[in-house]
């Protein structure tokens, strides 16, 4: 699933049947912005992120059957498929599966995994903010519960 399949009208997230605002994600990272940018690079008014800019960054090849735990990410993660086919899944929603190029977004405060499928590997680069809560093992039932319509 790419991340702007995730987008709802009037910038609401739908996550697990509930809008979620982008304005809450603001609200968690309390972001500061400094004065615009002028530079030959940009066009428009471009505003740099003050406080509460760092992040993280992961980048793992997952063999096939492989996943991490449940876990959270304080502010949020965007999942980046860079080869092979991956899997991720929002805690009560169903199994995502996104290709080389594709996006999956998971967050700020809700619990999921991600991986690769049982046959296929797949690369991730991911980028998350906030610190990690990690929880439980993802049980096999899990893992091999049911998949999302592809769009």
């Amino acid at each position: 699933m790419k991340i702007r399949d995730l987008i709802w009208p009037a910038g609401a997230l739908t996550l697990l049947g509930l809008p979620f605002l982008w304005a809450q994600v603001n609200e968690l990272a309390k972001v500061t912005y400094g004065d615009p940018l002028k530079s030959q690079y940009f066009q428009g008014t471009v505003l740099p992120v003050k406080e509460n800019s760092t992040g993280g960054f992961a980048h793992y090849k997952f063999e096939p059957g492989s996943r991490t735990q449940w876990h959270i990410h304080e502010l949020g993660q965007v999942l980046l498929c860079e080869e092979g086919v991956c899997r991720h899944q929002l805690k009560g929603g169903p199994i995502i599966v996104f290709r080389a190029g594709e996006t999956a977004f998971a967050p700020p405060g809700v619990a999921h995994w991600q991986g690769s499928t049982a046959t296929q590997s797949g690369t991730q680069f991911n980028v998350q903010r906030g610190k990690i809560t990690w929880l439980n093992d993802v049980t096999d039932a899990e893992y091999n519960g049911p998949e999302a319509p592809r769009k």
